[in-house]
């Protein structure tokens, strides 16, 4: 192989391995791969994957769901503005879901969307109709980890 060649070689390399490392939430020992978008308006990428690994150590059973119901990640304000976040129900997520979170609020709050729009995700993959109001299941849902990772007085 050429220098060139070997040059070439390891920018791909790097690129691929910064790709992962900032698009992909990647836990082999839990068998959980979510690609997470690139953020478009300087929100860090980090932050979602700070939220993944706090509910993975805080609730394991919460992290399975997000393991099991969610495919995709992305962090940026959608239709949940840039407070909440959204779950879409379209045919696309018929098998591992994409979730919309906001992380302008810190890894705690992040946590909390992430359960809350998995939470939709559990829902509509029961095959429960999106015009029901099922949005009172999933804030007792997003409360519950909120108490359970931060201690309230």
């Amino acid at each position: 192989m050429t220098r060139a060649r070997w040059w070439a070689l390891a920018a791909v390399v790097v690129v691929v391995v910064l790709a992962t490392r900032y698009l992909v939430w990647l836990d082999v020992a839990n068998r959980c791969v979510i690609t997470i978008r690139p953020s478009l308006v300087g929100y860090d990428n980090r932050v979602v994957k700070l939220a993944l690994e706090t509910l993975r150590h805080g609730s394991p059973e919460d992290y399975r769901k997000v393991c099991v119901h969610v495919g995709t990640i992305n962090p940026n304000p959608a239709c949940g503005g840039f407070g909440g976040g959204c779950f879409w129900h379209t045919a696309e997520n018929r098998d591992r879901a994409s979730i919309d979170v906001s992380t302008e609020h810190g890894v705690i709050w992040t946590v909390g969307i992430i359960v809350h729009e998995t939470c939709h995700a559990i829902q509509f993959h029961e095959g429960r109709p999106p015009n029901w109001n099922l949005e009172d299941e999933c804030y007792k849902e997003d409360d519950r980890i909120l108490r359970a990772l931060v201690q309230f007085e």
